[in-house]
């Protein structure tokens, strides 16, 4: 090979390690990139043979770039505390989109809630694309189930359709033969229908009619002409509202009678809605509907509503007590629990947290939230073979690599932490003594240049 052969292979080496320096400087200067995945250089040996029987044995001819692989270790979590920061602990990626469409793959989780178009939002990156899931309700998906999910500006009103209380009524309380129908008169006293000492007692519940209005509610509660019955009576506490037409009961809808055991627990109900104001009493079937529903009206807007007072009646007229039971007690009226499942409108207010499952949810200024999207994750049986960088912290995935997408969460594959992100996988110290050792590999393969070069001219000066 000679002295020329070993000026190329000092050259080779002086190449390679520029190469390797450039990985570790591109590892050292993405330090700070969030879940960034350092490079580690790979060398090859290169050997040159002779033809023929003459020189049958290989010979070093120097070294040259094998390949740079990408080390796909967990990167540190660092909390940042902004909700749309996402972190992921273990394997996977999340799956993001350009406006174009195209499909790419990253371990950056920072990302923003920016404007969609004039009714959404949507989860974007600095990049402008957009953060991929699927349903709020999906426990699996392929990558054509994931799209992009907007999160509404608006959440619209809904109408109340279920109100439950758990009630404590008062056994101390006098029988009377007198009942709550006989003492409602609309006509006598539009702001009073039921004047006060009329009834034992009167619990104020606000509700919502569709369009998100509130409205009061009034149950009045009365001792009946039995110790172990109460009757109760449901009206508007504006009756004015109630736009089915004039009449003694209007504003009231619906009338029925407890029936509580030694124990003090709920045994039977008679329940019936007041159709019209003229009082038209139409008896509901509980071993149908299980709990009284009825239909109220206001300012021509009906909804049907279902009250919940912790029993349901069985088909065979039986009684199940479930949660939060109304009783008959020897203490003072009492609401221990309350609920009512409508809302007025409400405008984006924020996203709170991201749940390790991927779960997203919006809140807004009507204190409710709504289930926007559920992230899944792709994965990859080999990162190295099925995934090349595309820069900005974006992988693509290579021709035939098919990635395998699942739902994070405990115990699976990976999980999402909420307000955190991954930083870079770099190890300094190590990077550190790589460049040691690059700069005395350069500085020897430089010294072999110059001593062969010595050694040339040493030659040509003889001849």
């Amino acid at each position: 090979m000679g002295i020329f052969g070993t000026l190329y292979i000092s050259y080779s080496g002086l190449f390679t390690d520029s190469h390797a320096m450039n990985v570790s400087a591109d590892n050292i200067t993405n330090l700070n990139t969030t879940g960034f995945k350092a490079g580690r250089y790979e060398f090859g040996d290169v050997i040159r043979n002779a033809v023929g029987e003459v020189f049958t044995r290989g010979a070093g001819y120097g070294a040259t770039p094998k390949a740079t692989r990408w080390l796909f270790s967990q990167g540190g979590i660092q909390t940042t505390d902004v909700p749309t920061d996402l972190a992921i602990s273990g394997r996977g990626f999340f799956v993001v989109s350009d406006s174009k469409g195209n499909i790419f793959f990253t371990r950056d989780g920072q990302f923003m809630i920016n404007e969609a178009d004039e009714k959404n939002f949507a989860l974007q990156n600095s990049l402008g694309m957009y953060l991929l899931g699927a349903d709020p309700n999906a426990t699996t998906a392929g990558i054509a189930d994931l799209k992009t999910h907007l999160i509404p500006k608006v959440m619209p009103a809904k109408a109340t359709s279920k109100v439950s209380a758990q009630l404590l009524l008062n056994a101390n309380r006098p029988t009377n033969t007198e009942t709550l129908l006989s003492k409602y008169d609309w006509t006598a006293d539009p702001t009073k229908p039921l004047q006060d000492g009329k009834y034992d007692w009167v619990f104020d519940w606000d509700i919502y009619d569709p369009l998100g209005q509130k409205i009061t509610l009034k149950a009045y509660f009365d001792r009946g002409d039995n110790p172990n019955t109460y009757e109760v009576l449901l009206a508007l506490a504006d009756p004015t509202k109630d736009t089915r037409g004039d009449g003694k009961f209007k504003g009231a809808f619906l009338y029925g009678t407890l029936t509580f055991g030694g124990n003090g627990e709920v045994v039977s109900a008679d329940f019936s809605q007041i159709s019209d104001p003229s009082g038209t009493l139409s008896p509901l079937d509980l071993t149908t509907l299980g709990q009284p529903k009825f239909t109220l009206t206001v300012e021509g807007r009906t909804q049907d509503i279902t009250l919940d007072l912790g029993f349901k009646v069985n088909p065979d007229g039986s009684i199940t007590r479930l949660n939060y039971p109304t009783r008959l007690s020897a203490n003072p009226f009492a609401q221990l629990y309350f609920s009512q499942d409508g809302y007025e409108e409400g405008i984006f207010d924020r996203i709170e947290v991201i749940t390790e499952e991927g779960l997203i949810k919006a809140w807004y200024t009507n204190n409710k939230d709504l289930p926007v999207a559920k992230l899944f994750l792709a994965d990859f049986n080999g990162y190295e073979e099925s995934l090349e960088k595309v820069g900005n912290n974006l992988f693509r995935a290579k021709a035939n690599a098919i990635p395998f997408i699942f739902a994070p969460g405990a115990g699976e594959r990976a999980r999402i932490l909420s307000g955190a992100l991954e930083t870079s996988n770099t190890d300094l110290a190590q990077e550190m003594v790589h460049l040691i050792l690059l700069q005395r590999a350069f500085q020897s393969n430089s010294r072999v240049i110059t001593t062969a070069d010595q050694m040339l001219e040493d030659f040509l000066r003889q001849r």
